[in-house]
């Protein structure tokens, strides 16, 4: 079956097969750990929003989370409590944290290198030395799973060791044991010998579904979080063009922080853009509510995912360190359809 002749039966169809070849990944996944990611959250007796208020969490505060457990569905595509040792949290606001050992800062890191932030937040500053004072402002507050460059490290005037990292347009420092070094072999091309005419991604936003194929087979299926109402994904057929390890997503016009339709966000991980007015499939950090359409018009995935998707679509890293991955002509990124 030639890929460009598929009609959306023979894609529904497709899509239906590979539920029964690979299952979606489970919205929690054994994480010990949880961040709020908004700006109130209420720990309650029971796993069900009519339960006491035990507690009331802030954004970025942490959980350790004992298990999960099934209650009220909040939201009718997620009934997902977290047991915590206070009561229950509804986990679609409730990032997924894993333990990290302690990274050690590194001094050599020649042009630069990529890192992950491994704790559940860290501040970035002006300068290096960990304390906010005029003159050395905290730039951003960054999130596990955030994704940047790094090209120095730094003793600051606090003594301990802190990274210089680069994003587009500034400078920050942040502590380097808190940013793990990102080992090539986990940014390597996956299935490089696959022709790139025969990877492409299908975008059920119906479904709130990522699925990549080769040919007709899916080799991964990831529960995404696809355009809101008023922002949808814009259904059809595109093509890869631009992808980066690291990126700054700042909305259009002016930044106000009583504007929910505004955003600045650091360090997302793994932007792969497919259309003229930039968008993208990417990772996310803000929330844990996958399966329901959220985005401002991107696809969120998991920030793991979609490192997964980066690695594996075209076009592929020739250089891992390059800031921008392009294909060399128009159309030749791997297909990216979006549909109901």
């Amino acid at each position: 079956m030639g890929l460009l002749a598929l009609s959306h039966a023979d894609i529904r169809r497709l899509h239906a097969q590979s539920a029964s070849v690979l299952d979606l990944r489970p919205r929690w996944d054994g994480q010990p750990l949880g961040r709020m990611t908004r700006d109130f959250m209420s720990v309650r007796t029971e796993p069900s929003t009519e339960a006491d208020v035990v507690v009331e969490l802030k954004k970025d505060d942490v959980i350790r989370v004992r298990r999960t457990v099934q209650g009220e569905p909040f939201m009718p595509h997620n009934d997902l409590w977290l047991e915590t040792r206070s009561g229950y949290v509804y986990s679609s606001f409730v990032q997924p944290v894993r333990y990290h050992l302690p990274n050690p800062p590194v001094s050599n890191l020649g042009a630069g290198r990529w890192a992950e932030l491994t704790v559940p937040y860290s501040d970035a500053y002006r300068h290096p030395g960990g304390e906010a004072t005029p003159g050395n402002e905290v730039i951003s507050r960054m999130a596990y799973g955030c994704t940047f460059r790094v090209i120095e490290l730094i003793e600051g005037a606090d003594g301990l060791s802190w990274y210089r990292v680069q994003e587009l347009y500034q400078q920050v420092y942040m502590r380097a044991t808190h940013l793990r070094l990102i080992p090539d072999a986990e940014l390597a091309p996956i299935h490089p010998e696959v022709s790139p005419a025969e990877k492409w991604i299908d975008i059920a936003t119906q479904e709130q579904v990522l699925t990549c194929y080769e040919g007709d087979t899916p080799v991964a299926r990831i529960q995404v979080s696809s355009g809101r109402r008023g922002k949808g994904t814009p259904h059809g057929t595109y093509h890869i063009f631009d992808k980066r390890v690291s990126e700054r997503m700042v909305s259009a016009g002016v930044i106000d922080d009583d504007d929910p339709n505004t955003y600045n966000l650091a360090g997302v991980p793994f932007a792969c853009y497919f259309t003229g007015n930039w968008i993208a499939v990417h990772g996310c950090y803000w929330h844990n509510d996958f399966g329901q359409p959220r985005s401002a018009g991107c696809v969120n995935l998991p920030p793991d995912l979609a490192r997964w998707v980066w690695r594996w679509a075209s076009p592929l890293a020739a250089d891992l360190d390059a800031l921008v991955v392009r294909p060399p002509d128009s159309g030749s990124g791997t297909r990216v359809v979006v549909r109901a």
